[in-house]
């Protein structure tokens, strides 16, 4: 490991954060730090500064190890020893490569967290899991792409922050997700509204418009029904392609208030009747729902506005005398 390590970094926000963070999620840090790093520690920082000086002696002495045994191996049967010595370095830099990765995504959870604002969020007294952080391990450890290891560092921020908001079955799913999927799920993403209530996601989905997702309404915006199908068979959105959800909750009243804003585009929103006489009182929408792990991911894609698909959907809601307008939320 060399002086600009992850596990260095990781060293450099840990003090940073432990002062700011309510104690429950500083509690479930520690822990998933103390498993996936080894750069846990629950008070010195000073400590922790010299701890990663300690776990790259480790790494080294690991290395040894591994060729010790190697050659122990090597006397035992006929094998070539620059064969034994060949393997012996290449499993060394296996192990190594992948505590690379988990300190990396370690780092990366741990300036989330450091940088978020505490103030107005109510924070979990729940641990996060042992069979969870051994999912999680298993998996990041593997992610060598910087993209991945952001998705994976945005899930371990937010699984610190509220144990339970990723399930293990999500956990797989990313990891298994191909580059073609990922993009066509970014697409998707980029689509969709989404209602939520206390940081609990109702329901999520790209609405399909005039027509019907399963009928290719959506190709246009690159969502094609192959490519919902694609999106399917990962698990990502529920097989019934124009499945509906009511979205009365989201209308403005005659009072001028809204039950419940939605999220689109990175903002919320809600609908304001330009005609009260003549708009749909029930306001169902339909199109592609999201599944509970593609509703988990939502939270943390990065997505880009899809200028197209908005225009296309406030004239949607303009044929049903509606409007799209700004809402603020606390």
């Amino acid at each position: 490991m060399t002086e600009n390590s992850g596990l260095d970094k990781v060293t450099d926000t840990v003090s940073i954060l432990l002062d700011k963070v309510p104690a429950p999620i500083k509690r479930n840090f520690l822990k998933a730090l103390g498993q996936l790093s080894t750069a846990v520690i629950d008070i010195p920082a000073a400590w922790l500064e010299s701890k990663s000086a300690e776990i790259r002696a480790t790494s080294q002495a690991r290395i040894q190890i591994i060729k010790s045994e190697g050659n122990k191996f090597s006397e035992q049967i006929d094998i070539p020893q620059p064969y034994i010595d060949k393997a012996s370095e290449k499993y060394a830099s296996k192990i190594i490569k992948e505590q690379i990765n988990l300190d990396d995504i370690s780092q990366k959870a741990s300036k989330e967290l450091a940088s978020d604002d505490y103030s107005k969020q109510e924070n979990s007294e729940k641990e996060i899991s042992d069979d969870w952080l051994n999912e999680f391990e298993n998996n990041a450890r593997q992610m060598s792409s910087e993209e991945m290891r952001f998705i994976f560092s945005k899930i371990l921020a937010n699984e610190v922050k509220n144990p339970g908001n990723f399930s293990i079955r999500t956990i797989r799913l990313i990891s298994q997700l191909d580059n073609i999927a990922a993009i066509h799920f970014q697409k998707l993403c980029s689509c969709a509204i989404s209602m939520e209530v206390n940081n609990d996601i109702i329901d999520t989905r790209v609405v399909s418009l005039a027509g019907n997702a399963a009928s290719n309404s959506l190709t246009k915006y690159g969502l094609s029904f192959d490519n919902l199908n694609v999106l399917q068979e990962y698990g990502l959105i529920i097989s019934e392609f124009n499945s509906y959800m009511d979205y009365t909750p989201s209308v403005v009243t005659e009072q001028n208030t809204v039950a419940l804003a939605f999220k689109f585009s990175n903002e919320h929103f809600a609908f304001l009747p330009t005609d009260r006489e003549k708009y749909e009182k029930n306001m169902r929408l339909y199109g592609v729902m999201f599944s509970k792990s593609g509703k988990e991911l939502y939270k943390i894609i990065p997505t880009e506005k899809n200028i197209t698909y908005k225009k296309d959907f406030e004239e949607f809601l303009e044929r049903r005398f509606l409007k799209l307008i700004p809402v603020k939320t606390n």
